[in-house]
C-alpha cells in the first residue's frame, strides 16, 4: 500500500533528481498501484516546493498530446504540468540560446503555444470556439527531460518528473481577432511544421498531431483540470504549451534548431542550445 511516508521520500528523491541533475527510479516499479492520480499527487507536491523556492507559475504544458509517439512511450493519454516564469522563455528577434545546464537527457518538441485572453467555457468546445479565449497563438520549443533511465516510464511517472519540462522557448505572436476564429481554426488544424538540426530537416508534423489540433489539446486541458479540484483552474494571462507536433529528438550542446511552419501565419523559431 502506497503511504504519505512513501510520497514524502519520493518527492525528496525527484526534487534531488532535478537539482543535482541526475537519474533516480520509476515509482511504478516501486508499487504497481502508482497510477495517474498518484503521479498527479507528486507532481501538486513539487510545484509546491518550487513555489516555494520562489518560482512563479507561468502556465502549464500538455505533454504526449501526439499519439505517434506513445508506441515509444507506452502511454495512452497525454499528461499536463505547471510552467513557470523562470522555465518560460520569449525569443527576441526570432531566436534564443538556451542553456543546458542542469538537464539529464534533453529532448525538444516543436509545439504551438498560446496566450489565454479569458477562461475557457466548460463542457466540449470546438476549436473555433476556443479562438476567443486566446490572445495569441506562437511556435515554441519545448525542451523536455527525464530523470528516469532510458526514457522509458508510464504516464504516471511522467507526470510525477514535473511533466518533464524543463525549458519553453516562445515565438514571435500571432495575435487573434475572435471575429476569425474560423479561419484561425483551420490555420491551426491544417498547418505543417518542419524542424531542422543546422541545415538538415530532421522531422516533419502537423497541427492536426495535437490531439486533432492545438485547440483541441488546450479543451482537453481545461476538461482535465475541471476534474481535478485540488488544482487551480486556467485563467487569463496563462501560456499553454499545447504539446509535439513531430516525434522529440535528443538535444545536445551547440545544436541550432529552427521550426518552420507552412499554412499559418507564424514567424519561424531558432534556438541554439549549450552549457
Amino acid at each position: 500500500m502506497w503511504s504519505r511516508r512513501a510520497d514524502k521520500r519520493l518527492v525528496a528523491e525527484l526534487l534531488n533528481a532535478r537539482d543535482t541533475a541526475t537519474i533516480t527510479g520509476l515509482p511504478s516499479q516501486r508499487e504497481v498501484s502508482f497510477g495517474l492520480d498518484s503521479g498527479y499527487r507528486i507532481g501538486r507536491a513539487l510545484h509546491e516546493r518550487l513555489l516555494e523556492r520562489g518560482h512563479q507559475a507561468a502556465g502549464r504544458k500538455i505533454g504526449f498530446t501526439n499519439p505517434a509517439t506513445w508506441r515509444e512511450f507506452n502511454l495512452n493519454t497525454p499528461v499536463w504540468a505547471p510552467m513557470y516564469a523562470q522555465t518560460v522563455h520569449f525569443a527576441e528577434r526570432f531566436s534564443h540560446r538556451l542553456a543546458l545546464v542542469g538537464m539529464v537527457a534533453p529532448r525538444i518538441e516543436p509545439e504551438v503555444v498560446f496566450k489565454l485572453r479569458s477562461p475557457l467555457p466548460s463542457g466540449d468546445l470546438s476549436p473555433q470556439e476556443v479562438v476567443p479565449c486566446l490572445e495569441w497563438a506562437a511556435l515554441g520549443f519545448e525542451i523536455v527531460d527525464s530523470h528516469y533511465p532510458d526514457w522509458r516510464f508510464t504516464a504516471a511517472d511522467a507526470v510525477a518528473d514535473f511533466g518533464f519540462h524543463a525549458a519553453l522557448v516562445v515565438g514571435t505572436p500571432w495575435y487573434l481577432e475572435p471575429d476569425d476564429a474560423l479561419t484561425v481554426a483551420t490555420c491551426l488544424q491544417m498547418l505543417t511544421v518542419s524542424l531542422r538540426r543546422g541545415s538538415e530537416i530532421v522531422a516533419r508534423g502537423e497541427g492536426r498531431n495535437a490531439l486533432g489540433s492545438p485547440l483541441l489539446a488546450l479543451g482537453h486541458l481545461a476538461r482535465v483540470l475541471a476534474a481535478q479540484p485540488y488544482v487551480p483552474p486556467l485563467i487569463p494571462g496563462e501560456v499553454i504549451a499545447t504539446g509535439t507536433l513531430t516525434l522529440p529528438p535528443y538535444v545536445s550542446s551547440a545544436d541550432s534548431w529552427r521550426m518552420e511552419v507552412v499554412g499559418a501565419p507564424m514567424r519561424p523559431l531558432e534556438i541554439t542550445v549549450g552549457n
